[in-house]
């Protein structure tokens, strides 16, 4: 970072740090173009940005049962209808997704680890969910903190990498590497992402461009790779990819 050491205490692109989009474009398991990420002050910052681009007051959105408190408090400011959705112990009922879906802006899920329950939607539940939401066109909102902490296998695919086209996606380096970083980041879908990329620079201009440069270079030494990559020093954030179950 030496050579690069005054741009990273300058402003910079709202967008975030071209090295660092295009590392997060690569880490993950489905064709993600770096112009659809969208670095944020933590994942907390991205789900702000997605109720002030999708919810007008009185709109109805999905939620989980139980749902992140977290993700209530950055909704509830653009006064929707937030409506719980029938779950069991593998996520959402998709059984009674169709009598909640009507005019619904958004499903919100976590399926790693829900916050606060633990689950993890199982496979079968993932492609049932996106198949159903697909057909409702219902949009989902996929909120992926803690996707990283397993320890035998992996969970299973994204929601988002089955229906790239419907659905926002979000990640955070909180979990593994430090909170006090304030990074995440958010896939969204071309057609959506110019609005977000407007409330962020509403919201904050830009996150801090030092800590976005420290991420990307421990990123490219491929600190953050799967433990099934390694024991290869030089295993690439590209072939990660080849670990996540398809």
């Amino acid at each position: 970072m030496t050579p690069d050491g005054h741009a990273a205490l300058q402003y910079a692109a709202s967008e975030g740090y071209a090295p660092l989009r295009e590392a997060v474009a690569a880490m993950l398991p489905w064709d993600v173009d770096p112009g659809q990420v969208l670095i944020t002050t933590g994942s907390q910052q991205g789900l702000d940005l997605v109720a002030k681009v999708l919810v007008d007051a009185g709109s109805r959105i999905l939620v989980e049962t139980p749902t992140y408190l977290g993700a209530l408090q950055a909704f509830t400011p653009m006064e929707p209808e937030i409506v719980g959705v029938a779950s069991d112990s593998d996520g959402v009922d998709v059984d009674r997704l169709a009598g909640t879906a009507k005019d619904a802006r958004f499903l919100y899920v976590l399926p790693n680890f829900q916050n606060p329950t633990g689950r993890t939607m199982s496979e079968a539940r993932r492609a049932a969910l996106s198949r159903r939401a697909s057909e409702l066109g219902l949009p989902l909102v996929e909120d992926n903190p803690y996707g990283d902490l397993w320890f035998d296998a992996p969970p299973p695919l994204p929601l988002t990498a089955r229906n790239p086209e419907g659905g926002i996606y979000m990640g955070s380096f909180s979990k593994i590497l430090a909170p006090g970083l304030r990074l995440g980041f958010v896939i969204a879908p071309k057609a959506i992402f110019p609005k977000l990329l407007q409330a962020k620079q509403a919201a904050d201009l830009h996150s801090p461009g030092f800590n976005q440069r420290m991420v990307a270079e421990v990123m490219k030494d491929g600190f953050l790779d799967p433990p099934c990559c390694r024991p290869s020093a030089r295993c690439t954030s590209r072939s990660a990819m080849q670990c996540w179950p398809r």
